[in-house]
């Protein structure tokens, strides 16, 4: 993908399931639903220089993510 002279790469994650109740909890390390560690959603924002999640009861949840590069060529 390439945005204003950047060049980078483009991950969307979308999950059919349930949705997400409250997303603030889920953003917080040690949060599972799933008796997991908890650290997939804020270890992926803290990864990626940008990141957005959208979710609703009832329809799912969308996560996009992008982490740039340093393109050589320009």
């Amino acid at each position: 993908m390439k945005e204003r002279g950047r060049r980078g790469v483009v991950v969307v994650a979308r999950d059919d399931e349930p949705g997400i109740s409250n997303v603030e909890e889920a953003m917080q390390d040690g949060y599972s639903t799933s008796g997991g560690l908890g650290l997939g959603l804020p270890g992926a924002r803290r990864l990626m220089d940008d990141f957005t999640l959208a979710s609703a009861i009832g329809t799912g949840t969308i996560v996009t993510m992008k982490k740039w590069v340093h393109d050589p060529d320009e």
